[in-house]
């Protein structure tokens, strides 16, 4: 089953969200971080070791961040199908759709340097993506009809571009699309040209429909105006500068050791490895072309780095910049493995990569160009996007539709780039209002809260089935219970919807 289908269907289950309404304004940053520090995680290992066990899941990865400090870091059961290899904290994973979030924030970094507008219409950077047509009715004898409006970068960023999405009257506009089979080109270029040729379901801006065309089509607009490929911008702009040199699109050959098997389910209820290329070749690229709905290897520390980023509102800082977090991770092996890409630590040439990708973000910021050193001396935090911009991916931007939720979930919005909790009664779960984050289709997920200055990743590798049959059950919402219930904080009730 394609992994964006099984994203779709545990979508539907799949829950991220721990309790706790912000507390008093006299809780410190310290104070909080020393109660974290001292948190009995025994509930959540015991949890996250039966998931793991003979009968559950191979392995996982699971890392809580609090105020910048790791309070939990923990390794659990094996990385392999055999069962004999145990699984370490610098393991690699498919993460597929926790990509969107990296791929909408390297469109916010155009948008700072105003070289993107959020709701400019694509076809301005995509010529081929004008005058969209809307097709309904019975594939068989289909309607079609020119699109009330143009398809906008904020259409693209939250879902609402009218791409078929598997939505109740998209049949004619999916089988449309599939006939032109965007997903088989070998490039974004290629694949924007294969979906020009396809109609919309329904018009710009006026329902929510989870599609990963929308973030490739994002993919491409970044290669367009950023005039280079879209690996290559993420590595420049993101990954150099956070320091992430084990996430990328593919995994040198010299490290494929730590990427997890990727597993699903037979039909006599057994685990076995998945379809795709990338099961058969653990670390091959997920697809021809560097997908940004959906095509990042990545581990633990690397992701946490990226999210925190976010809850630092774009500064780049913390303990999780300074290797610690890799040095607990390579802790699990005897001998511990070369990243995939050199350590800040100890390569000079990694060191002046990343601060002159660091300065080129730095000096682009407001897109006036100046041309001035970066100044590391300083006692502002290092940056990589402005803390406004961070703020409006972090907002729920479905105002547009009534209700302004998604549609998996009544109490969940959608910001740029992950769903942001607007009503917790709604949500049907503990989750504080504002808490942000995304699941990836093989069993990872993460989500910040940034009222409590939380972060929360779970790494696993299996994929769920999509026709109902027998598959081991979802541990996203207990794992995030538990963090909650190791940390003590009150589920508070917060009915307010208007964000």
């Amino acid at each position: 089953m394609p992994a964006f289908a099984a994203l779709r269907c545990c979508l539907l289950i799949l829950s991220a969200g721990w309790a706790g309404a912000a507390l008093a304004g006299s809780d410190s940053p310290a104070a909080r971080a020393d109660d974290a520090a001292a948190a009995d995680f025994g509930a959540l290992h015991a949890f996250m070791r039966k998931a793991t066990d003979a009968d559950g899941y191979l392995g996982a990865v699971t890392l809580i961040v609090r105020d910048g400090r790791i309070v939990d870091f923990r390794a659990y059961g094996q990385r392999d199908l055999a069962r004999r290899e145990a699984m370490r904290r610098d393991s690699i994973f498919r993460i597929y759709s926790m990509s969107k979030t990296v791929a909408s924030a390297a469109v916010m970094l155009l948008v700072e340097q105003g070289r993107i507008g959020v709701d400019d219409p694509v076809s301005r950077y995509l010529p081929e993506l004008v005058d969209r047509q809307v097709m309904s009715g019975d594939p068989a004898a289909p309607r079609t009809r020119a699109a009330a409006s143009e398809i906008t970068i904020r259409h693209l960023l939250t879902h609402t571009a009218g791409f078929a999405a598997g939505l109740q009257g998209d049949a004619a506009a999916q089988a449309a699309t599939q006939r032109n089979d965007p997903h088989a080109a070998a490039d974004l270029r290629g694949f924007v040209e294969r979906l020009s040729q396809a109609p919309l379901a329904a018009d710009p801006g006026t329902r929510f429909g989870y599609d990963g065309a929308a973030i490739e089509v994002l993919a491409r607009v970044v290669e367009v105006v950023g005039r280079q490929p879209f690996d290559a911008f993420l590595r420049e702009r993101i990954f150099l500068p956070l320091g992430m040199r084990d996430t990328g699109f593919s995994v040198p050959a010299s490290q494929r050791g730590r990427v997890v098997d990727i597993t699903t389910m037979d039909d006599k209820g057994r685990l076995r490895i998945a379809d795709g290329p990338s099961a058969r070749e653990p670390g091959a690229a997920l697809n021809a072309y560097p997908s940004g709905a959906g095509g990042l290897y990545s581990t633990a520390c690397d992701y946490a780095r990226f999210a925190q980023m976010l809850l630092d509102g774009g500064a780049i800082a913390g303990e999780l910049g300074d290797g610690r977090c890799e040095s607990m991770a390579s802790q699990d092996a005897a001998k511990p493995a070369k990243p995939s890409f050199p350590r800040m630590r100890e390569s000079s040439d990694f060191r002046a990569s990343a601060t002159k990708a660091l300065d080129s973000r730095v000096r682009g910021n407001d897109g006036r160009g100046e041309r001035g050193e970066l100044d590391v001396s300083r006692s502002e935090p290092r940056r990589l996007l402005r803390a406004d911009t961070v703020a409006a991916m972090l907002r729920n931007q479905l105002t547009m539709l009534d209700p302004p939720v998604h549609q998996y979930n009544a109490g969940e919005g959608f910001g740029f780039g992950g769903a942001v909790t607007i009503d917790v009664t709604k949500r049907g779960q503990p989750g504080s209002l504002g808490r942000f984050g995304w699941p990836g289709a093989a069993s990872t997920t993460y989500a910040i809260d940034p009222a409590q200055h939380l972060l929360a990743i779970a790494l696993l590798q299996h994929l769920p089935r999509g026709d109902g049959g027998k598959d081991l059950p979802r541990i996203s919402r207990d794992f995030y219970r538990l963090v909650d219930d190791a940390l003590k904080q009150p589920y508070t009730p917060n009915a307010d919807t208007t964000q």
